[in-house]
């Protein structure tokens, strides 16, 4: 049987069961008179659900490959870093060791040279200084007040 056949079938299978029921008086008339939906409309709307429901799907499984490579990533980081850390201890354990082994040389220092004994420097005396020249200061002259107009 193919597909159109089958949902003919089931359609008139739905008339006839809504039909007995009305007849038993469980369904009134106006449930009965629903519209009924096309069978290219249901396919079609089938269609979109399926659509919908295989892009939620992709992006289930996108989000959870995202976070197991996340999860990957950092525990790859944290086998990087602990390997870092046990060879960096490994080279200090060697320096240490070679540390012990070497004997430590010193550095010849230079001997600080005594102080030196200062002499005592006499003092600059002063120059005095030349006598300053006394300058005479002349009075000041009051004008003589012009004769007032009358």
């Amino acid at each position: 049987m193919s597909k159109r056949s089958k949902e003919k079938k089931l359609s008139e299978y739905e008339r006839e069961y809504l039909e007995r029921l009305a007849a038993k008086g469980k369904i009134k008339s106006m449930q009965k008179e629903e519209p009924t939906i096309s069978e290219e409309e249901r396919t079609r709307k089938v269609e979109e659900a399926e659509k919908i429901q295989i892009e939620s799907a992709q992006q289930i499984q996108e989000a959870s490959a995202a976070k197991v490579q996340s999860g990957l990533d950092i525990k790859n980081k944290q086998e990087f870093l602990n390997k870092e850390v046990i060879s960096l201890m490994n080279e200090l354990k060697v320096l240490k060791a070679q540390v012990e082994k070497e004997p430590v040389k010193r550095k010849a220092t230079k001997k600080k040279a005594s102080p030196k004994r200062r002499t005592v420097k006499k003092k600059a005396t002063k120059k005095k200084a030349s006598p300053k020249r006394r300058t005479v200061k002349k009075k000041a002259t009051k004008k003589k007040a012009s004769p007032k107009r009358k």
